[in-house]
């Protein structure tokens, strides 16, 4: 087992557990009030873990080489479960698909990690080639474009925006052009700005943001909560359980707002924790990433590391009123079923990875000296045949 497997699995069990204690604590008054039953969220969420762990174990056993094999496949079930999202009458609010019983999925989640697969195989494969327009932004974007039409189609701005986050990403670290993708950047923000202004709540988002207090009993209302739990937590917070904003004054305390009531109940100490929790698995990832003994597996584990980072990052953005209010969960804290198996999937890919790097001395030959190369592009990546 490689050196970084133990503390990547303790990081991950501690983020898990204490997403477990606070969303008890969190939901507990929702659960309450609309199920009549003050641990239906807890319950669900439990079952979500168990399922969870499962896929994680089976990630962590199947070599992730065999993803590139698989990525098309991958890649076409994913795009299938997104495209039933979009029959009446199969989906809860236009966005997760209905299974037997009460169980649902989000298949935006699933997407998520198909497109990182898809892409680290699709990079590996093209090699130099990416440089070139049509081969690289051309081709990759267009396999997250028509994911995110179908996530704002679901109204999810914020995913459309990840994929899409996520497809710049894994170019750039594979060799492509920074200037092609500078051009498409500027290309997509007229774009993005009427994606904003032509929906009256996503404007309405956007101006609460500038101006949270000014639309307090509206928009703004949210962030003004959030604002306040963090604020009341001082050092050392309120107790754990003790939070009043979780009385039904934060809504979604358990789930988008979580981080407001660690800040509220658990204080600055907690939140820190927090924070420091998510950068040591940025840091284990990236490592892991580095050491890769093969560039589809560099690929695969710095992408999977960007994704969670980026996602704890606006997440924890809009908690704080840095970013404008979105509805991305928090990795392995919020509740949420699908984004907590498809990020438990993530870490086992991530083990698989560096199981598979340990004692290889050609991954440290090949990404830098004793496996400590630069961050830069991963050690020059996208120049390795």
């Amino acid at each position: 087992m490689s050196d970084v497997t133990p503390r990547l699995l303790l990081v991950v069990g501690l983020l898990t557990t204490l997403g477990t204690v606070m969303i008890a604590s969190a939901s507990l008054p929702a659960s309450a009030i609309r199920y009549d039953n003050p641990t239906h969220f807890l319950a669900k969420h439990l079952l979500a873990l168990a399922l969870g762990v499962l896929v994680f174990w089976v990630c962590a056993r199947i070599s992730y080489r065999r993803l590139m094999d698989w990525d098309d496949k991958i890649l076409l079930v994913a795009f299938g479960l997104m495209a039933l999202t979009l029959i009446p009458g199969l989906t809860v609010r236009g966005s997760w698909l209905r299974l037997p019983g009460p169980f649902q999925i989000q298949p935006t989640e699933f997407f998520k990690l198909a497109l990182i697969i898809s892409l680290a195989a699709m990079v590996t494969r093209k090699g130099e080639r990416v440089r070139d327009f049509t081969d690289g932004p051309l081709a990759a974007l267009a396999i997250a474009g028509v994911g995110a039409l179908i996530a704002l189609k679901q109204s999810d701005f914020a995913m459309a925006f990840i994929f899409l986050v996520i497809a710049s990403y894994m170019l750039f670290l594979g060799g492509g052009r920074l200037l092609h993708l500078v051009l498409v950047a500027l290309a997509a923000l007229p774009v993005l700005t009427w994606l904003i202004v032509q929906a009256p709540y996503r404007f309405a988002r956007f101006l609460a943001f500038l101006d949270p207090f000014r639309y307090s009993t509206t928009e703004g209302y949210q962030l003004i909560q959030s604002l306040t739990a963090i604020g009341s937590g001082g050092l050392l917070g309120r107790g754990l359980g003790e939070s009043r904003e979780k009385l039904l004054y934060l809504p979604e305390p358990y789930n988008d707002f979580i981080f407001a009531i660690i800040g509220e109940e658990l204080g600055l100490v907690g939140a820190l924790v927090v924070i420091g929790l998510f950068l040591s698995l940025g840091y284990l990832g990236y490592s892991i990433a580095l050491r890769a003994s093969d560039r589809f597996g560099a690929l695969l584990a710095s992408g999977i590391t960007f994704t969670l980072l980026t996602q704890a990052a606006i997440n924890l953005g809009v908690a704080t009123g840095l970013l404008p209010v979105t509805g991305l969960t928090l990795p392995f804290i919020s509740y949420g079923g699908s984004s907590l198996i498809v990020s438990l999937a993530m870490v086992g890919i991530l083990v698989n990875i560096a199981q598979g790097a340990s004692g290889n001395e050609d991954g440290a030959r090949l990404w830098g000296r004793d496996g400590r190369a630069s961050l830069s592009r991963l050690s020059d990546l996208g120049r390795v045949e």
